[in-house]
């Protein structure tokens, strides 16, 4: 098959690429940056080098696929993430229906069958019905991922500063977590094996609260993590001290603040994944070794 990839070289594009590539599949890899031809061309497989915004140049990337896979990048820049959000999805669907692409694969995320309500989040939502309103001749998958391993790294420095983990999440109430390496399987065989009409799958890893994530990774540091749930507010002001845009902060504080006080997983429970085989335990390690360094 012939496979257009956006993502560029990221956590899930490049093993999802090097998956496809060692299936036989002819991939073409859609990058902004032509720093990342000659590391594209060295995975076996083409670089697109141009923007995601440019609708002409998506359609000339897209045609001849049989099938593409869409994620959206850096909205957390903008004034209104959530119209950045509505336009990248309609600039992709445009572009689809132009390349008369038949098989489609949206990385989404927990959280899109929900409203205004769940702040940040709300964008996949608005994705997802752009596209399904859009593409309604196309197989069209949604992979919803749950929190993403690597988002803990954002506790790096203060773990460094004071070995505590500061959040206005819940400290004891489950949440899902998923490793990037988990994701690439699933989003393989939406791409090579396709179910006919819309269709959405979550896609986790394991689930831990954070009182347990927080024993994981002392464990693996070998010191105690202390964690202490802020305030909405202090989280705000948390988050826009280290530069966070002021519109995104409201957003994400939302988010938190929705899965901390509500039934955040009621949808993610009623279509239960089959969790990965990689473990937060697993990722403890590896957060360790950057803490090291």
């Amino acid at each position: 098959m012939k496979i257009t990839l956006t993502g560029s070289l990221g956590h899930i594009s490049k093993p999802l690429a090097q998956a496809l590539i060692a299936a036989g599949h002819d991939v073409t890899i859609i990058s902004h940056s032509d720093k990342r031809t000659a590391d594209i061309v060295a995975l076996g497989a083409t670089p697109a080098i141009g923007s995601i915004a440019d609708e002409s140049f998506l359609t000339q990337a897209f045609t001849g696929a049989d099938a593409v896979y869409l994620m959206i990048t850096a909205a957390t820049n903008e004034a209104d993430v959530f119209e950045a959000g509505r336009k990248q999805a309609e600039t992709y669907a445009n572009a689809v229906k132009a390349a008369a692409v038949k098989q489609v694969v949206n990385l989404s995320s927990v959280g899109a069958n929900l409203g205004p309500e769940v702040g940040a989040l709300h964008i996949y939502n608005i994705i997802e019905g752009v596209l399904t309103h859009a593409l309604p001749n196309v197989n069209l998958t949604f992979l919803r991922p749950t929190g993403m391993f690597y988002n803990l790294f954002s506790n790096l420095t203060t773990i460094k500063q004071d070995h505590t983990i500061y959040t206005n999440s819940s400290l004891t109430k489950p949440n899902s977590w998923v490793a990037p390496v988990d994701i690439v399987p699933v989003t393989v065989a939406a791409l090579t094996s396709p179910l006919a009409g819309v269709t959405s799958q979550y896609v986790a890893s394991d689930e831990k609260s954070y009182t347990e994530v927080a024993a994981l990774l002392g464990h693996a540091l070998g010191f105690e993590i202390k964690l202490v749930q802020i305030s909405d507010d202090t989280m705000a002001q948390n988050l826009r001290a280290s530069g966070a845009p002021t519109s995104f902060t409201q957003q994400f504080v939302k988010m938190t603040a929705y899965e901390r006080d509500n039934d955040f997983y009621a949808d993610y429970r009623a279509h239960q994944p089959v969790l990965g085989p990689t473990k937060l335990t697993d990722f403890a390690k590896e957060f360790a070794q950057v803490y090291q360094k």
